[in-house]
């Protein structure tokens, strides 16, 4: 697998081209903002991705979402996650809890997770789709990230109830509109003053990940971050 280890934009986590003098694996250029990031500040504070959608990820991820091959989606966020990128993001979320009472328990019920200041939420389905592919691939993912990280999972609070066209298939301000107004929240006090992890598969434009930070935000989210397995690199 070829996992990112070149400076990226510390906002949106572009990849910048590397040199030979390049930071050491997995640093952000501080400061340093991408064109996008400076013309136009997107809603969340950062995002993290471990790989380019290219290869051996990307084939990956198909064989994961639309041949149901579940337990290789499992097996591709572990490896993930020792990506120097993400691996290194999520160790800084650890220090802020007690690890040892959090390993192993992927999954918290809305009143445990009520006394996490950092919470992993999933990029939701709209349940048409969820009917088609009989599972979301973020929900897992973020189950795995949480398993091993040690941060509790917030699921079913970020709504998905307007279906959508998949980004994939559009262009860049048809993705906007695509997602305008398509997801809400079903109780703002499970995330009043929390950071949260945003959880997706691909990043392909920064579409998706911004309209739920931006209801997210609206919402009383304090900061949000993003992790995905890939993102789109032109």
């Amino acid at each position: 697998m070829e996992w990112f280890d070149s400076p990226c934009c510390p906002q949106c986590g572009l990849p910048y081209p590397s040199e030979d003098n390049k930071p050491p694996s997995g640093q952000s250029t501080v400061g340093h903002l991408c064109g996008s990031c400076r013309k136009k500040p997107p809603c969340f504070d950062r995002v993290v991705s471990a790989g380019p959608y290219a290869g051996a990820i990307s084939e990956a991820i198909k064989l994961f979402k639309y041949k149901k091959k579940v337990s290789l989606g499992k097996t591709l966020t572990e490896w993930a996650l020792k990506s120097p990128l993400v691996e290194n993001t999520l160790f800084s979320f650890n220090a802020q809890e007690d690890f040892h009472t959090l390993w192993g328990c992927p999954v918290y019920r809305a009143d445990k997770a009520m006394s996490a200041k950092t919470l992993i939420v999933p990029v939701p389905l709209h349940v048409k789709r969820l009917r088609e592919r009989e599972f979301n691939q973020s929900a897992i993912i973020a189950s795995v990230i949480s398993r091993k990280s040690g941060i509790p999972l917030l699921a079913n609070v970020l709504i998905r109830h307007r279906h959508t066209m998949p980004q994939v298939e559009l262009g860049g301000m048809d993705r906007r509109e695509n997602v305008s107004g398509a997801f809400s929240i079903e109780d703002s006090s499970l995330i009043e003053g929390k950071e949260i992890i945003l959880v997706d598969d691909v990043y392909t434009s920064g579409s998706t990940v911004n309209e739920c930070a931006k209801v997210m935000k609206k919402n009383g989210a304090e900061k949000l971050y993003v992790v995905t397995i890939s993102r789109m690199v032109d």
